[in-house]
């Protein structure tokens, strides 16, 4: 039971630019496991224009292993076309049916298939790769984990290795999962100051500790560049969806069935809760259990637009003169051999939400509208594959 109780009891950090001193990362138990979900084929299902099933399916992983044990608090980061969780293993039996009912629901109502790999904890220890956990304190009512160690991107490895997957594999089967939660109701957020900027870096270093230095000059800087956090989100933004159109996937997700009268009658159910809601937000009124004067105020603090899971991950607002600065920055960094990074620009941000309740207890997942991360990611993938190759022509 202390086991199970480890990340609810971790100090929280209340300054984004602590998240990479080490110092604030504690390792995690042997008895748990690394939970790692992605969208397969993701990239190709982006540029056909299904960022939104994507984004969703990435998402509903985090609410479908939350929904299964609802009496713990669980690590997790948000990667765009999937999740990077942690978990106790004593927990698995409640875990993995839900995983199965996460994939059957991809292949069924998306036509997508989902990976589902779980590695322990110990076994990743024992050939020296750590797997490190921190929280960070993004609003009153929000913490978010911070993630750290080789045993990340070993655990990634070993889950997406055609071979080595296949023992680590969560394998179809006939479990269900529980969507209860799982929202997509807000219309795609606009840039504000010109576009959004969906990014990542990783710092290229000996070791975790020599990384954290680099890690907090590209977050001062890019702050410094941007003048505050860069938030693509503002109250003044935020407009729920009118049509049923706008809450289809959200519908096909969470549709008792996948009739399409099911379907049609959960859309009409989510499309009548949120004119109640634009009203009482509008009206600036609080109402059937929904804190209409607060609860956009909420949204934008609670918003999860920059993270760090061995990599650094973030959605900005940004002008242009803002991203070329940050991408010429970016690139003096790799040039002298301290980083490689991903960019990915977009007109707007996409938001898929957590509700677990409307004061306080909802967490909001942003990514550039049409696949920043993942697309950012094809980028930083390139730079590491010609860091690879000069050092083998070397």
């Amino acid at each position: 039971m202390a086991d199970e109780r480890f990340f609810a009891q971790l100090p929280a950090l209340e300054r984004f630019v602590e998240v990479p001193d080490l110092a604030s990362y504690r390792p995690a138990p042997d008895s748990w496991a690394l939970l790692i979900t992605d969208v397969e084929g993701s990239t190709a299902a982006i540029e056909a224009g299904r960022y939104k099933d994507v984004n969703a399916l990435g998402v509903a992983s985090i609410v479908a292993v939350r929904n299964a044990v609802p009496d713990l608090e669980l690590p997790f980061v948000f990667g765009g076309d999937g999740a990077t969780m942690l978990c106790p293993r004593s927990r698995l039996d409640a875990i993995v049916p839900a995983l199965q009912g996460l994939q059957a629901r991809a292949r069924e109502a998306f036509d997508l298939g989902m990976r589902a790999g779980i590695v322990p904890i110990d076994a990743l220890r024992s050939e020296g790769h750590e797997v490190l956990v921190a929280r960070y304190r993004a609003s009153p009512h929000v913490t978010f984990a911070m993630l750290a160690g080789s045993g990340l991107t070993e655990g990634e490895r070993r889950v997406k290795d055609p071979e080595l997957g296949k023992g680590y594999a969560v394998e179809p089967g006939a479990g269900e999962a529980d969507f209860r939660g799982f929202e997509c109701r807000w219309e795609p957020i606009r840039s504000q100051r010109g576009s959004i900027l969906s990014l990542l870096v990783q710092a290229r270093a000996e070791d975790r500790r020599a990384a954290a230095p680099i890690y907090r000059r590209v977050i001062e800087t890019i702050e410094g560049i941007l003048g505050g956090d860069g938030c693509p989100v503002g109250p003044d933004r935020l407009r729920l969806g009118t049509t049923a159109q706008a809450f289809e996937t959200e519908a096909r997700l969470r549709a008792e069935g996948l009739s399409r009268p099911s379907i049609v009658l959960r859309c009409a159910k989510v499309m009548m809760q949120t004119r109640i809601g634009a009203a009482l937000m509008a009206r600036q009124k609080d109402a059937l259990g929904f804190p209409g004067r607060t609860y956009k105020g909420e949204v934008v603090a609670n918003t999860d637009f920059r993270k760090f899971d061995d990599t650094l991950r973030m959605v900005l607002d940004v002008t242009g003169a803002q991203r070329d600065a940050i991408a010429a920055f970016l690139e003096e960094e790799r040039r002298a051999g301290d980083v490689v990074y991903g960019l990915h620009e977009s007109s707007s941000a996409l938001m898929t939400c957590l509700v677990k309740q409307r004061r306080g207890q909802h967490v909001h997942f942003v990514d550039g509208s049409d696949g920043g991360y993942a697309l950012a990611a094809k980028q930083l993938k390139a730079q590491l594959r010609a860091r690879r190759d000069a050092r083998s022509e070397g």
